[in-house]
């Protein structure tokens, strides 16, 4: 009997693999930061304050992805991420409300706008504000009504040259001109020095 049962199980079929695309993003003013992959680190320059990589291909399944100071073999932090296959991911190194390293996710739409278009979305990476923020077109209405701490709000496709007004409670209303071109994919992540900034930096996707 023992026989005729132990024959009837099967190895589990294994998950298929391919390949994934993360880009890196340093939202942590001070050191230079390098880029760790599953423990080792990945052949791109340091990465120092606002400034990104570009996609660096990856396997998909479990990944752990951490930051350190040039130089030094000690991460600050590691985070894990689920990874598909033809995922595109954006990782930010940055700090919490709480003032701590943390490194988060979000995954990129690389869906080409509509003609004539650009389309864009909003991260809040300002350890000082807690409260959220909008977003309206320059002269118009909000486009976003909150975008919380740590968050990102959906993607809107608005007119290239579109200008933005950033508003937050104890915030002076910010005007921000990301100088968008038609046919392209933009991140603008909003971080401060102060409860009352809100400094936006921009990510082109493509």
């Amino acid at each position: 009997m023992m026989v005729v049962l132990s024959s009837c199980f099967k190895e589990p079929k294994p998950e298929p693999v391919g390949e994934a695309k993360i880009r890196f993003v340093n939202a942590v003013p001070g050191s230079p930061q390098d880029v760790y992959y599953n423990g080792t680190k990945m052949g791109i320059a340091p990465l120092g304050y606002a400034q990104f990589s570009g996609y660096q291909t990856i396997e998909s399944g479990p990944g752990f992805f951490g930051f350190a100071d040039q130089g030094n073999t000690t991460g600050n932090y590691q985070g894990s991420i689920g990874v598909k296959i033809g995922d595109n991911i954006t990782s930010f190194y940055f700090k919490t409300l709480q003032g701590d390293v943390n490194v988060g996710f979000t995954s990129d739409d690389m869906t080409a706008p509509p003609s004539g278009k650009a389309r864009v979305r909003f991260i809040h990476l300002n350890q000082f504000l807690n409260n959220s923020f909008a977003v309206a077109v320059e002269g118009g209405a909000d486009i976003v009504s909150q975008v919380a701490f740590g968050n990102s709000s959906s993607y809107f496709n608005v007119d290239p040259g579109t200008k933005f007004l950033v508003k937050a409670t104890g915030v002076p209303n910010t005007v921000f001109d990301a100088n968008l071109v038609a046919g392209k994919i933009y991140t603008i992540w909003f971080d401060g020095t102060l409860a009352t900034e809100l400094n936006g930096h921009v990510l082109q996707k493509n």
